[in-house]
């Protein structure tokens, strides 16, 4: 019996092996170029470019790139990182920024938020290659804290009506255990250097210092979040604090107000760019007339999980995985979040 399970365990390890083998060499090429049928919308109205693996396509073009899920600047060892947005799309945006055949850059933003650093990167990427060239956002079902702080850098801004967005604030949590612990005699020791080096220890009650203290800290990161927004949207900081406040709005809201600019689909954020391209370079107007110009869907491909799960069309919840890593109630993990909840 016992051999039995051995030659069972053998094989198992054998087939993992195997499809590591299989995702490290046949797997998807980072940047892959998406054929109309597979974009986010289906239609047949731009000509989506598809190339070989051996080589980028060298003529003028109109960059898409998808921003997805929880904003946040995981770890190259994390085995779900490319579950994750942050450093893919940050990569993927300054690479279009300064590739000269990148004419225009559009950016699809379906994500609730994320870690304040993460945001900030991204907001920085967007205002830099807007300085190159047009950057237009284009919102799917959510695109929320974070997701409209990034979106705030560009052009232009496109929402359906139905997205949910703004939420422009900072949010903080942790579950205090204290009550519980004291009930079954439970007490836990700290062995400190500084008074506020356990700040948010949830094996005891929070003093108003120390919640003075994170308060604090959350208002000076609100107040970057608004100065930024400020900024790139051309909005009174005093104005924009109004309808801020953490508030949730509906695409067709955040036109009212101001947070959106155009109500439209994907293949309208498409339209939009196409006519900024070739308004800030004239040749492309003459070269193209009423043509429109190759527009490139690149994304990550499958990864090395995917193979092994067997699901190229990945049926994981990304925000679920993701939540769980970022909400982590440990006060060593103290991490404010722009985050839609």
């Amino acid at each position: 019996m016992k051999y039995y399970n051995k030659n069972i365990a053998a094989l198992i390890i054998v087939i993992c092996i195997i499809c590591i083998v299989i995702g490290l060499f046949f797997q998807k090429p980072k940047f892959e170029i998406i054929s109309s049928k597979h974009s986010i919308e289906s239609n047949n109205r731009f000509p989506v470019i598809q190339t070989p693996f051996k080589g980028a396509f060298k003529g003028e073009k109109i960059s898409v790139i998808k921003l997805d899920g929880i904003i946040s600047d995981t770890a190259g060892s994390s085995f779900f990182r490319d579950l994750t947005s942050s450093s893919s799309v940050l990569d993927l945006i300054v690479k279009a920024a300064k590739d000269q055949s990148v004419k225009a850059i559009v950016i699809r933003i379906n994500s609730p938020g994320g870690t304040v650093a993460a945001s900030q990167e991204l907001y920085k990427a967007v205002i830099n290659a807007r300085k190159k060239k047009p950057v237009v956002i284009t919102m799917g079902d959510v695109a929320a804290s974070g997701g409209y702080y990034i979106s705030s850098a560009a052009d232009a801004i496109f929402a359906n009506p139905g997205t949910l967005t703004g939420s422009i604030g900072v949010i903080t949590s942790y579950l205090n255990f204290y009550d519980l612990l004291n009930k079954i005699g439970v007490k836990g020791v700290v062995i400190k250097s500084g008074d506020y080096k356990d700040i948010g220890n949830p094996a005891r009650p929070m003093t108003p210092e120390e919640r003075k203290i994170l308060q604090s800290l959350l208002d000076d990161t609100y107040d970057q979040f608004l100065s930024d927004v400020s900024k790139g949207r051309n909005i009174q900081k005093s104005t924009l604090a109004k309808i801020a406040q953490g508030l949730i709005y509906t695409g067709k809201q955040a036109k009212k107000v101001g947070l959106v600019d155009y109500l439209g689909d994907y293949n309208q954020a498409i339209k939009y760019t196409q006519k900024l391209a070739k308004q800030r370079f004239p040749y492309l107007a003459r070269k193209y007339g009423k043509k429109d110009m190759p527009v490139e869907e690149t994304w990550k491909g499958g990864s090395i999980f995917d193979v092994l799960i067997g699901s190229m069309e990945r049926n994981i919840n990304p925000n679920v995985i993701d939540r769980k890593f970022l909400k982590n109630y440990s006060y060593s993990k103290y991490q404010p979040l722009w985050l839609l909840e």
